[in-house]
């Protein structure tokens, strides 16, 4: 009996825990109209970057260089092809990506050459329902440039 209770209260102490878990994978929506929480900071025709603003940091570094900014970041993927009803419907979105990202820059001289370490976390439905992504979560990152800018200018420096 006492073994009974124990794990009734242990599943009545779990349910509100993965209750509350489901409730941080952010839906499409909860992204493009909590302003407050994410920041875009990165479009093209094909996707929509947003940031975590309260995961965005600078590392420390001495004056003269360069630091790296950490942040999750959130990619809407769109569908392809984009018909006219998912447009009108406002059902663009195919996938939503999660990334752990560090951005960097390096200035050799008059030139500065950016980079972007990317670390898929998950994939997701555009209601936040978690799935397999079928494309490549490889793939080379050539937004580094204007990620680094946007994030540079809301981030602030950590100590």
């Amino acid at each position: 009996m006492k073994k009974e209770l124990a794990a009734l209260a242990l599943a009545c102490a779990l349910i509100p825990g993965i209750s509350m878990a489901a409730d941080k994978l952010p839906s499409s929506e909860k992204l493009m109209n909590d302003y407050d929480k994410y920041v875009v900071v990165y479009t093209s025709d094909d996707e929509r970057i947003y940031a975590d603003a309260d995961t965005i940091e600078r590392d420390p570094v001495s004056a003269g260089e360069l630091p790296v900014i950490r942040a999750t970041l959130y990619a809407e993927i769109y569908k392809d092809p984009l018909t006219w009803p998912d447009y009108g419907n406002y059902r663009m979105v195919d996938y939503i990506l999660r990334y752990d990202t560090a951005v960097g820059a390096d200035q050799l001289g008059q030139k500065i050459k950016y980079r972007i370490l990317n670390k898929l976390e998950g994939a997701y439905t555009p209601d936040g329902k978690a799935v397999s992504y079928p494309g490549n979560p490889n793939e080379p990152a050539d937004e580094a440039e204007d990620i680094y800018i946007a994030l540079y200018r809301v981030s602030k420096t950590s100590y």
